[in-house]
């Protein structure tokens, strides 16, 4: 119902042409509070999952549909009700657009539908108001320019908790304050909205006049009308909440709420001015779509002074500049170790079969594996002492029994701890002097014994690397022997190898896996057949991990974590690792801790601390575990962690507080390629808190 003679004298309401220019000037003054919740679009862009170039687009359309919405609104009330109903509707219940959808729908009932509906939208505006505002005090905060205790995030949503409870407190209080304390506070907010969108404006012709290469994800055309145009109109608006008598100008008590905001930000400023020095004002962009990332110079020279001079030379180099060399010849396949000795015939004719103290005799494998290189003609010699976490002493053992046996050729029957041991003994028997030596590359040798590797666990990759970690007994420093050399001949990966795993060592080398392709993703050193193949692989185990870890998966399943297990070995060969497995080294070197439930301990909590140095990939990987953002990674691995009941703590490990100097100091020591890959480069004091936050 309703009747466009209504809509006369209403159009403009006042008696003179003064009087109804102020009174669009009232209205338009007002018009501000209702497209505030947009700003949240922008706010929050480092965690929207759509392209960033339709961003903008995605603003600016939300913004004309709310225009449009609210227009057909007004004159929907003005075609439904005359003046005179209108100014009743008013006085009385207060509610005019309810009266007005009952009135066109002669039911009271569709004023209540209207008035749910009403209040809903006050709902979803204040979850604007909270979700903006708090992200916006978080980021400046994130930048040092307010105090950094609103950068708090929550352990499980990733929303900052400081900064919602602050605004979510003064949201709360301020209805109690009666409906004029609402009035001053949407007046005051109002005004500086405008002022921001006004100083904003200026802003963005000032960056793009001085700055006019700066990588832009979403770039305006014609910015210097578009920057004038929007300058004047925020501008004009900044003026009539002025201007005395204008009909806008803000009242006594809304100049003490603008002005109280405005000493606080001047506080702020100089606190944190002198508190934080050059940080202040510090960011790192977020990534474009093509995955490079762009800092401040700021970040880079703090980064510069803690890593090593070729990382520093690698972030100045172009991204598509890389080279690639990995020597590694993989036979693949269920049944193949059946082919062990045809395999293994070429490279010797007596071998020394190192594996662990009985898995592999229990399961048959070494049975297996001896009598078909008999069959070829190649005698035997068994090593048995490796145990997780080899020692420098078990491979120096080792060797001196290949020597004294005249082996010619190592074969490895086992998960990484006894691969990379047999490289050590590969490499110890043609090689004199200190394995430290070689380790901290002191001295340097190209030779080693043929490797032929038969993994019986699918986690570390060592098959498909050149190296071998190994812990000092002497001092628990526990570091990789790095070389060509030790690349296997033949690394023989069969699925089948795999199934007799018990149920825990599956979820312990799944996850090193699982953190091999993480850490190689985002190394700073990664390239793009690094990225390729470890996003292929972090989906595989994605997939598949949890369901054969749970019993519900087959020989399809087996054969894609275990393919996933040697890519994650081949991935970081060249891409190197991260904090994870830097930070994780100290703490089984120093409690002989299962490497696996060390990398579960630390993961999640250096993936809160690191996320930020690269947005654009944490994304990516956030994504492939059913996550959004980068800041939902940690939460999707707890999640996962908690599917192979793999969650714990270095606490629960047996590391205490008293441990935590001596593993930061350590980390630094024999991690420092870690270290420097990381996508955020920590100082020793900073790695120090993490250990204690994985606690």
């Amino acid at each position: 119902m309703g009747d466009a003679t209504n809509l006369e004298g209403q159009i403009f309401v006042g008696g003179s042409a003064g009087n109804i220019l102020k009174t669009v000037f009232a209205v338009a003054v007002v018009t501000p509070f209702f497209f505030i919740g947009f700003d949240v679009i922008p706010q929050a862009a480092e965690e929207i999952n759509v392209p960033l170039k339709k961003i903008g687009k995605i603003m600016i359309l939300s913004i004309v549909l709310a225009v449009t919405f609210y227009a057909l609104i007004i004159f929907g009330v003005g075609y439904v009700m005359n003046a005179g109903e209108i100014t009743a509707s008013s006085q009385a219940s207060g509610l005019v657009t309810a009266d007005a959808m009952a009135k066109a729908f002669h039911s009271n009932m569709m004023a209540k539908v209207l008035i749910i509906g009403g209040m809903c939208g006050i709902v979803t505006s204040w979850n604007s108001f909270l979700i903006g505002g708090s992200r916006a005090m978080y980021s400046m905060a994130d930048s040092y320019m307010i105090p950094r205790c609103f950068t708090k995030l929550h352990p499980k949503h990733k929303t900052p908790t400081n900064a919602l409870y602050l605004i979510g407190g003064l949201s709360i209080l301020a209805p109690l304050c009666g409906r004029q304390m609402l009035v001053w506070i949407v007046d005051a907010g109002n005004f500086g909205c405008c002022l921001a969108y006004c100083m904003v404006s200026l802003s963005f012709i000032i960056l793009r006049s001085k700055a006019p290469e700066m990588k832009r994800p979403y770039k305006v055309k014609n910015y210097k009308f578009v920057g004038a145009m929007a300058v004047m109109m925020s501008g004009f608006m900044v003026v009539m909440y002025i201007i005395p008598f204008s009909g806008s100008a803000l009242v006594w008590q809304e100049w003490i709420m603008a002005g109280g905001w405005a000493v606080l930000g001047v506080v702020f400023f100089a606190i944190c001015k002198i508190k934080y020095g050059e940080k202040f004002g510090l960011h790192v962009d977020i990534a474009t779509e093509d995955g490079q990332q762009y800092r401040e110079e700021a970040v880079l020279e703090a980064a510069l002074e803690t890593v090593s001079g070729h990382v520093a030379a690698m972030a100045q180099e172009s991204s598509m500049a890389f080279s690639y060399f990995l020597p590694v010849n993989i036979v693949f396949g269920n049944g193949k170790v059946n082919k062990v000795g045809e395999l293994t015939k070429p490279y010797g004719r007596k071998a020394l079969i190192v594996t662990g103290k009985s898995s592999a005799k229990k399961s048959g494998l070494y049975d297996r594996v001896d009598e078909n290189l008999k069959s070829e003609g190649l005698d035997t010699v068994l090593f048995d002492k490796v145990a997780q976490n080899p020692l420098t002493t078990t491979a120096i053992e080792g060797a001196e029994l290949a020597k004294a046996n005249g082996c010619d050729v190592v074969v490895a029957i086992g998960g990484g701890s006894i691969m990379d041991c047999a490289k050590a003994i590969a490499f110890l028997a043609v090689n004199g002097g200190d394995i430290n030596d070689y380790i901290y590359g002191r001295l340097q040798s190209d030779h080693a014994l043929p490797l032929v590797l038969i993994p019986t666990t699918c986690g570390t990759g060592s098959e498909g690397n050149g190296f071998a970690v190994l812990t000092n007994p002497e001092n628990g420093d526990k570091k990789s022997l790095r070389c060509n050399a030790i690349m296997a001949k033949v690394s023989i990966v069969d699925p089948e190898c795999m199934m007799t795993m018990p149920k825990h060592v599956l979820a312990s080398v799944g996850f090193d896996a699982l953190c091999h392709c993480i850490e190689a993703y985002t190394s700073k050193i990664a390239q793009p057949f690094t990225d390729a193949l470890s996003v292929y692989a972090m989906e595989l185990l994605a997939e598949n991990l949890v369901k054969v870890y749970q019993g519900r998966g087959g020989k399809e399943e087996w054969e894609k974590i275990t393919l996933a297990s040697t890519i994650g070995g081949m991935v970081i060969n060249t891409a190197g690792v991260t904090l994870a497995h830097g930070m994780e080294h100290p703490a089984s070197g120093l409690k002989d801790i299962v490497h696996g439930k060390g990398l579960a301990a630390l993961t999640p909590v250096i993936i809160e601390e690191s996320y930020k140095g690269n947005y654009f990939k944490f994304a990516k990987i956030a994504r492939i575990f059913g996550g959004l953002t980068a800041g939902d990674l940690s939460g999707k691995i707890r999640t996962l962690l908690q599917n192979i009941d793999m969650e714990c703590t270095l606490s629960e490990l047996g590391l205490e507080e008293k441990d935590v100097p001596w593993m930061a100091e350590n980390c630094m020591k024999v991690s420092a390629a870690g270290v420097a890959n990381n996508p955020i480069v920590f100082t020793q004091d900073e790695i120090a808190e993490i250990y204690r936050k994985a606690m």
